[in-house]
């Protein structure tokens, strides 16, 4: 009985801590305009807070560096069409309002 109690513990701590890959993108500038910054859609895990993901996009690109905290939105979701399908989204809502857009590039790794 005791191992089966052990077990079943044990299996449910690992379900725990099996976390869901998720995608992610950040848009700098969306309050206060020109130029609005998209950054590549990212893979990454239910784990990641959507502060620990605003620095890991603020430490990727230079142009996020610098923008406060309320002008800087993580968003999550649950696929990657969807995460696609929402930047070209942002890319056509803020031309359409005539502000400048910036499409980020992923960042080059150097081996």
């Amino acid at each position: 009985m005791r191992y089966l109690l052990a077990s079943a513990l044990l299996l449910c701590g690992l379900q725990a801590l099996a976390q869901n890959t998720i995608y992610s993108l950040a848009i700098g500038n969306w309050r206060s305009g020109s130029p609005v910054c998209i950054t590549p859609v990212i893979e990454t895990s239910e784990a990641m807070s959507k502060m620990k993901l605003a620095a890991q996009f603020r430490e990727q690109y230079a142009e996020l560096k610098d923008i406060a905290d309320d002008n800087l939105d993580v968003l999550l979701f649950g696929t990657k069409d969807e995460a696609d399908e929402k930047r070209a989204s942002l890319q056509r809502s803020y031309t359409h309002r005539k502000l400048d857009v910036v499409l980020l590039d992923a960042p080059v790794r150097s081996e």
